[in-house]
């Protein structure tokens, strides 16, 4: 029995169904940081449940080293991350939202027969220049030094809404197309199986009524 058929069971439930059921991790997290490199944005995956189900990919000192070492910001990213993959959810589209940092993030949902089983987050940019009192103030609420703070906002890339919006719906179509050409083929086996299962037990059913008529003849 295949990893797949034992998370699975006898029936795809698609409410059981995880991203690692759909997508093989190792090529998402190379599919990710390849293309995370090539566009110059960030990304990690998640489950629905908002746990990472790879490495992030290229995130930005400014994230990594002072507001998610935060206590405060990290809070607040993880309620990010939650609202953005509640946002997509509800949409069935890619969802872009500005985080509580003041960057601009993406979440893109991997959905499964309408129902959704994780997402690709992204982003960590900015749309045109920062306003240094506001990240001032942020960096005053988490509880950073502000002068490091803005200096890591330096290195944060300008892209235009429309180059986001084209990153995250590319990612989008791309993990769904896979992840639903993974379940069709998956539907497709185990309906092959209880097939094979059915017709062997067909068989044994008219051997055993056949062994019966001849005792009773």
């Amino acid at each position: 029995m295949s990893k797949h058929e034992n998370s699975i069971g006898k029936g795809i439930d698609v409410s059981k169904l995880k991203v690692s059921d759909i997508i093989d991790i190792d090529f998402l997290q190379r599919f990710q940081d390849n293309f995370a490199l090539g566009v110059g944005l960030t990304a990690v995956s998640v489950d629905i449940s908002g746990n990472l189900v790879t490495r992030p990919s290229f995130w930005s000192k400014f994230c990594m080293e002072y507001t998610r070492k935060s206590e405060v910001g990290a809070k607040r990213c993880m309620e990010c991350d939650r609202k953005g993959g509640e946002q997509a959810a509800l949409t069935g589209k890619p969802a872009i939202y500005e985080c509580h940092a003041g960057l601009i993030d993406f979440a893109a949902p991997i959905i499964i027969e309408g129902k959704q089983i994780g997402s690709i987050l992204g982003g960590q940019v900015l749309t045109g220049p920062p306003e240094e009192n506001k990240y001032r103030k942020i960096a005053k609420e988490i509880g950073v030094n502000e002068e490091e703070y803005l200096e890591a906002l330096k290195e944060i890339p300008i892209l235009s809404r429309e180059r986001i919006e084209a990153v995250a719906e590319t990612l989008f179509l791309v993990a769904n197309n896979i992840s639903n050409s993974t379940y069709q083929r998956l539907n497709m086996q185990l309906i092959a199986a209880t097939l094979s299962d059915n017709s062997h037990q067909i068989s044994a059913t008219v051997e055993e009524l056949a062994a019966s008529a001849s005792q009773v003849c």
